[in-house]
């Protein structure tokens, strides 16, 4: 237990460090290792992402705006606000299929496959500069939102993968803005999906509670490390070390559902 523990702390303090950096989850970094490793079923796995990741969100949003960094509030209330809603339904697709099909493996395979897809996605809008649609419509954040909440809750990876390019291409935000939005609205995603999942399985009923303090620690670590060191980057080192987090996820992600299929 002690040595699931610590790995479970470098992994997540290092991918939480990134994570507050480039705008991401966290979870999308960390959970195909946790997957990897097998000590914990899948919901743990969900429920375990789900804490670092409100952590990491509330430590490197404090952090960000005490260093001066501007967040247009009622835009990033309307998006959080479709990503709640957005996170509800995503929540429930992921509990149908999860009851629809043979085993969580399959489903974990569905999610991977489909996180590759979006990750894939999300390179192409990062790198192409001359996408860039910026839309005035009051009805638009809020709608972009739900659709983010849909996929950030289904995959279980944070949102930040698609928060990020499609900030900058929507909304006309630069690459550390779009960061600092996209952590904000994973915030209130996954504290709306955790209370979710709180009422639903009875307050946390058969979730693993031992390791939790641990997580919740490298998350917090992890998310003012990240903060600081985001601040001290140039717009152009930020958006590389995106690109490369999602390159490393595709990878971790191949890995895990080869393994997977073959295994069967």
């Amino acid at each position: 237990m002690i040595m699931i523990g610590l790995i479970y702390f470098v992994v997540i303090l290092v991918s939480c460090i990134f994570a507050a950096i480039v705008g991401l989850g966290g979870g999308i970094l960390f959970r195909p290792v946790l997957d990897a490793l097998g000590h914990h079923d899948f919901n743990n796995i969900q429920f375990l992402s789900s804490c670092a990741i409100i952590v990491m969100a509330l430590v490197s949003t404090f952090k960000k705006m005490k260093d001066g960094s501007k967040i247009d509030i009622p835009v990033v209330i309307s998006i959080s606000l479709g990503a709640v809603l957005g996170g509800i339904l995503g929540d429930w697709v992921l509990d149908y299929l999860l009851a629809l099909m043979r085993s969580e493996r399959d489903l974990q395979i569905v999610q991977t496959l489909t996180t590759i897809v979006v990750l894939g996605a999300a390179i192409f809008l990062t790198v192409k500069k001359d996408v860039r649609i910026e839309i005035k419509n009051k009805f638009f954040p809020p709608l972009m939102g739900f659709v983010l909440g849909v996929v950030a809750v289904f995959l279980g990876i944070g949102g930040g993968p698609l928060n990020v390019p499609l900030f900058m291409i929507f909304l006309g935000l630069k690459p550390k803005e779009a960061t600092a939005y996209s952590i904000v609205v994973i915030f209130f995603t996954h504290t709306a999906r955790l209370v979710r999942t709180g009422i639903t399985s009875s307050f946390f009923y058969g979730f693993d509670l031992g390791i939790l303090p641990i997580v919740a620690l490298a998350a917090a670590v992890g998310g003012l490390l990240g903060a600081k060191a985001s601040k001290k980057l140039k717009e152009e080192t930020v958006k590389n070390m995106f690109i490369g987090a999602i390159v490393l996820v595709i990878v971790l992600n191949t890995f895990n559902g080869l393994s997977w299929i073959i295994g069967g």
